[in-house]
């Protein structure tokens, strides 16, 4: 077997092994192995990954350095550096590094990142910014009232029924982007209190897909229930002659709008929100998906909803302990809480 050379070759040869001089392990018998290994993560986590580290072997080929695995600390602290000088910021810098010291981990190799020299060169790079004013930007957290406002006036339409249930679930359950885009039409159940059971089969902390179930509780306006928008988008599906798959997907423009067949991007739900911003007359300064998740937080801790069950339903690990019955998700949902 030819050993490929690179950095994705290092890395591709160190998960695959060669065959055995035995003959005991054939090459078709590592077929499946690197489908499996890819699978470990999301295709967007993956793609992100892969530019990273060919900037990487860009930067060092642009300086006649090896850029093969294991990369000498000094040089990644180097290219790091090199990066902060040109403006680029803490997090754009951090996550590069992340994306090498997954390539290492994966091929076996120590992670640059772990050395001190390159760790200390990470943390001076973010305490410099941090004196020059720099600030991560967050997403700003969106209220009740500017959902309202960004549902709304949308229109009636596939593309405005579709575009409606996204913020309006999206809020009500505090969802990612990829939450969204993850959902399908088999996950939403109706429950015994009116409302709908929806499965969130992945989610960036469930890579392996245990799987949870969140309660999606009806709103008190008929045209800010996320419930009642669940099942518009649902019927308008159901008459386009599609019961299952994708719970969003594109809808195409014209008079006879068709529906695709692939779910959508964390991006496209990104353009979804900054659209219907734009057509309510929101700002859409630090306006994100993440919006949607910080203001649900934010307004269902105001309302008075436990910790417990904001933590809960965000799927936030950190804040408590899941020491939970699955059963009590209707006992007071954080979704119900909201004045939707």
């Amino acid at each position: 077997m030819t050993r490929p050379t690179g950095p994705e070759g290092d890395r591709e040869a160190a998960v695959v092994p060669a065959t055995t001089d035995d003959g005991l392990l054939l090459p078709g018998d590592l077929t499946s192995v690197g489908s499996y290994v890819a699978a470990a993560q999301a295709d967007a986590t993956r793609e992100a990954y892969a530019r990273d580290v060919a900037a990487w072997a860009t930067w060092c080929a642009g300086r006649s350095l090896p850029s093969a695995l294991p990369a000498d600390p000094l040089t990644v602290a180097a290219w790091l550096a090199a990066m902060a000088d040109e403006g680029r910021s803490p997090r754009y810098v951090s996550r590069r590094l992340s994306a090498l010291n997954d390539a290492h981990r994966t091929a076996g190799h120590p992670a640059p990142g772990d050395s001190e020299g390159v760790r200390r060169t990470l943390a001076g790079i973010r305490r410099t910014a941090v004196r020059a004013g720099y600030r991560p930007r967050r997403a700003r957290a969106v209220d009740t009232a500017t959902v309202r406002a960004l549902v709304e006036d949308l229109p009636d339409t596939l593309g405005g029924l579709r575009d409606r249930c996204l913020v309006l679930v999206g809020y009500a359950l505090g969802l990612r982007a990829s939450d969204l885009c993850w959902l399908r039409i088999e996950d939403l159940t109706p429950a015994g209190h009116g409302g709908l059971d929806v499965l969130l089969r992945f989610s960036k902390t469930d890579q392996e897909g245990a799987g949870e179930t969140l309660a999606l509780a009806e709103g008190v306006r008929e045209v800010t229930c996320p419930v009642r928008a669940v099942r518009a988008w649902l019927a308008a599906l159901a008459e386009q002659g599609v019961t299952s798959g994708p719970l969003f997907r594109s809808v195409g423009k014209g008079r006879s709008p068709r529906l695709g067949a692939t779910p959508l991007t964390t991006r496209s739900v990104d353009l979804v929100l900054a659209r219907a911003a734009r057509r309510a007359g929101v700002s859409t300064e630090g306006l994100s998906p993440h919006s949607l998740r910080r203001g649900f937080a934010t307004t269902a801790y105001a309302q008075g909803v436990s910790e417990k069950e904001i933590s809960r339903t965000g799927r936030w690990r950190s804040l408590v302990v899941r020491s939970y019955d699955a059963s009590s998700r209707w006992a007071d949902p954080a979704s119900g809480s909201l004045g939707l």
